[in-house]
């Protein structure tokens, strides 16, 4: 935390500045152990950088990353050292990554590793990929190791890009009803109303209590708008605390079809990361600490933790991992036949390809039943509102004489 001063020097000089400390009592002491008498003393609000706000819009993306692993791969391979052809990458890419690569590039010719330069920059190499680089670079093959990695991410992107669509449809879906059905509410039906009022009609209850309700929305739809995005706001910030992603999590793996389909995308990344690590010479407790600290759900992660207590009390992998609910009794007995036979690599690789297949037919199960459901249900909100309204107007229509 940093923190603004205004402070007289012993000699009486006026002195300003910026100071970084854990609290403001630590702030203190610092300035008064460094000969200063404080004047003002206060927090300086510093903006987190439009990257991490917007990560989507100016942040590096991962097919960036994926990239250029690919390129310094072939690169490395043809013998070109590894300065120039980080160099060479430097050129490419969005402007964003462009950056992190300068500042990578900067730390090589001050003598750092690739490893090194990159854990600097977490969100963009995160611990899990700084390890692998740190891994290729002590046995000599970095070449290969990023050939590996690629694939490995590739696969990860692919599956969790699958899962993410399964979601996004859907959701698209409902958003859709609701706008559709909120601007016939606040807009179409009070022009009826009009209508409806200069005839002095005798309209049904189901019409009544319609209008009654588009009569409120057309009164408070600018109420309603602002509030709605003060409670989206507030969700969104919500959902970046700990417990917040917690509960998102839960909620996202109890969900009928769709959790289904995110806990296997889940199952397979994990199965894959712990293949790969494990194939790399990482110790079991090592990767289950970075695969804890990489997973995006934290229900999953707070499971691979309690995994890893196991596994330090001298519990086997399958185990432990059948102590957990949230991993399925199969994958603890696959595990399980991976370590009686001394190849745990090469069983945790086909458990990810096991479960990347099932997160497939997970996901064409949701696009399968839940899209035309929900097309379905959407579609007889929106017919409700108008039928509602038409036969209203068709009654009194035949209420005038021929």
């Amino acid at each position: 935390m940093e923190f603004k001063y205004r402070a007289a020097s012993a000699d009486g000089a006026l002195v300003t500045g910026v100071v970084e400390a854990e609290t403001a009592m630590n702030a203190e002491d610092l300035l008064w152990k460094s000969g200063l008498t404080i004047i003002d003393l206060k927090t300086r609000v510093k903006l987190p950088p439009i990257q991490s706000l917007l990560p989507s819009l100016f942040g590096v993306k991962k097919k960036d990353v994926i990239q250029f692993t690919r390129n310094m791969s072939s690169l490395l391979e043809a013998g070109i050292p590894i300065l120039r052809a980080l160099t060479i990458q430097s050129r490419f890419g969005s402007r964003a990554f462009k950056g992190v690569l300068r500042d990578v590039a900067k730390d090589l010719e001050s003598g750092s590793r690739l490893s090194e330069a990159c854990a600097k920059h977490p969100a963009v190499f995160p611990t899990f990929y700084v390890h692998l680089i740190r891994t290729g670079e002590e046995i000599g093959n970095l070449a290969g190791v990023m050939k590996e990695l690629v694939t490995h991410m590739e696969r990860d992107e692919a599956t969790a890009r699958k899962v993410r669509g399964a979601l996004t449809y859907p959701a698209f879906l409902v958003l859709m009803a609701i706008g559709v059905v909120f601007v016939m509410l606040s807009f179409v039906i009070p022009a009826l109303m009009t209508l409806f009022d200069e005839l002095n009609a005798d309209l049904p209850l189901v019409t009544r209590i319609l209008m009654t309700v588009s009569d409120f929305f057309s009164a408070n739809w600018l109420y309603m708008g602002i509030g709605i995005l003060a409670v989206g706001i507030a969700g969104a910030l919500y959902v970046r605390t700990k417990g917040g992603r917690r509960r998102k999590d839960q909620i996202v793996l109890k969900l009928p079809l769709i959790g289904t389909a995110a806990l296997k995308g889940a199952l397979a990344r994990f199965a894959r990361n712990m293949g790969m690590l494990v194939g790399a010479g990482v110790s079991l407790f090592e990767a289950l600490r970075l695969i804890s600290d990489t997973t995006d759900n934290v229900v999953i992660a707070e499971s691979v933790v309690r995994i890893r207590s196991g596994v330090s009390d001298g519990q086997l992998l399958s185990q432990a991992i059948r102590s957990e609910e949230v991993f399925p009794e199969l994958m603890g007995e696959m595990v399980g036949v991976g370590e009686e036979t001394g190849s745990l690599e090469g069983h945790l690789l086909k458990i990810a390809g096991f479960y990347e297949e099932e997160a497939d037919r997970a996901v064409a199960q949701v696009t399968g039943m839940l899209t035309p459901a929900l097309t379905i249900g959407v579609g007889f909100l929106v017919g409700f509102v108008a039928v509602v309204q038409f036969s209203s107007i068709y009654s009194i229509a035949k209420a005038f004489p021929d």
